[in-house]
């Protein structure tokens, strides 16, 4: 029987190219398999640091609606991370951001996010830290005045009566204390103090490992909403609040000072030379009270003999008035109750007579405030307003430490990981994962 012979170049083409497609599946599988294994292994790490960071400072949130998270070692997150998922994967922490670094920029951005703010970073700069400019001496309003006056009486050998003088009467208020002068007779002064070299505002800090960042676009709106979170936070004299730590709080913001006594007694200075300066300037607007001080002003130079200088000592006689009515300013403001922003011959409440009684037993304070005014609050507001941004966050933090007893230069706010897995076939894959709160 005769054999059919058939050719077989075609079955082992198809063979070949069977080969080949079985190897292309695999490949794509594999690859597949890799990819997913990656994609799984990403996602496993950025839901365990997700939950490492939701173990966050139940006490800072609660207190001041701020989210950290206590200082964290490599060893320590490795086991967090793997009882939370990310398992067989060796982490390392590249970089971590503290409340404190960079002036409490951490700080200031969650408390403008809590007050329902919004902050922009521009990234392509970076930002310096700014130099602390050195603490000037403010001049007293109406110095110079005084000043000028007491040169001129100098170079004539003069001296104006001590009688009668109101400027006499300021000369000595200011040596008296300010504290005693404008707070309510019934009303007992905090004595609490610190140790300020231990807060975070004067000791040495952990730093954390990004140092530089982008510039902060922030504006008046921010600014705004930090200082109504300031406001909200931190108590004073009018809104005694703190357990823990200082009384006067807003006051310690402004001043930086180690006692409730002399935080308040500084803020007070400053919100009276804003009293005198508004007070002054209506003074000039009011004829008959500037007729009253050019006629005692008349007075204290005819004694002398020197009727060219009325003009000069008019104007420190009104300055004397503008300051003694600061003072009742200060204790209209120092019971709770609203001053006039820009006074009237209504809301006017010092006559150049009870000028010469102030300090004495013949002293009388004032008995109402203004319906429509100013409170003490606001004037603290309007000081946060114009302060440092970089001062009164690291003050800030120095309360809040005091209060809580954590030390903020170990809370964590920002953390950036790199992971390395390992995958079959001796495969490596190393990623970053970042969690910010």
């Amino acid at each position: 029987m005769k054999r059919q012979e058939f050719k077989g170049e075609i079955t082992a083409f198809l063979s070949l190219l069977f080969v080949l497609l079985l190897s292309l599946v695999g490949a794509m599988i594999q690859s597949a398999s890799i990819h997913i294994t990656k994609s799984m292994k990403r996602t496993d790490t950025r839901l365990a640091l997700e939950s490492v960071f939701a173990e966050y400072e139940s006490d800072m949130l609660k207190e001041y609606g701020l989210f950290v998270r206590r200082d964290v070692s490599e060893s320590m997150l490795s086991r967090r991370l793997e009882f939370y998922g990310a398992k067989s994967m060796k982490h390392q922490i590249q970089k971590v951001q503290l409340l404190t670094d960079n002036h409490g920029r951490a700080f200031y951005e969650q408390a403008v996010r809590f007050m329902g703010g919004k902050i922009k970073v521009d990234k392509e700069q970076t930002e310096t830290p700014r130099e602390e400019a050195g603490e000037t001496e403010e001049k007293e309003f109406g110095q110079e005045i005084n000043e000028s006056l007491e040169n001129t009486l100098q170079e004539k050998g003069k001296t104006l009566s001590e009688e009668n003088n109101p400027i006499e009467i300021v000369k000595r208020l200011k040596k008296s204390g300010l504290l005693s002068l404008v707070l309510p007779e019934t009303e007992s002064l905090s004595d609490r103090s610190i140790a300020l070299e231990r807060l975070p505002s004067h000791r040495t800090l952990q730093m954390g490992t990004e140092s530089e960042k982008g510039v902060l676009k922030d504006g008046m709106l921010q600014r705004l909403q930090f200082t109504r979170y300031l406001a909200k936070q931190f108590s004073n004299y009018t809104k005694k609040e703190s357990e823990n730590g200082l009384l006067y709080e807003e006051e310690y913001l402004l001043a930086g000072l180690y006692s409730d006594q002399e935080n308040l007694e500084a803020v007070l200075k400053k919100i009276l030379r804003i009293r005198i300066g508004l007070n002054y300037a209506y003074l000039l607007t009011d004829q008959e009270k500037q007729a009253e001080a050019e006629a005692v002003a008349a007075t204290l130079c005819s004694l002398v003999l020197l009727p060219e200088i009325t003009g000069l000592v008019k104007q420190a006689v009104l300055f004397a008035w503008a300051y003694g009515e600061g003072i009742q300013d200060l204790r209209i403001l120092m019971e709770g109750k609203k001053v006039a922003l820009v006074k009237t011959k209504e809301t006017w409440k010092l006559s150049l007579e009870n000028l010469m009684k102030l300090g004495t037993d013949q002293d009388a304070r004032p008995k109402e405030g203004e319906e429509k005014g100013v409170d003490y609050s606001s004037y603290l507001s309007t000081l946060l307003g114009v302060e440092k941004r970089e001062k009164l966050s690291m003050r800030a933090l120095d309360l809040i430490e005091l209060k809580l007893g954590i030390p903020v230069d170990t809370c964590i706010t920002a953390l950036q990981i790199k992971s390395t897995c390992k995958m079959q076939r001796g495969i490596q894959d190393t990623f970053l994962t970042e969690y910010q709160y």
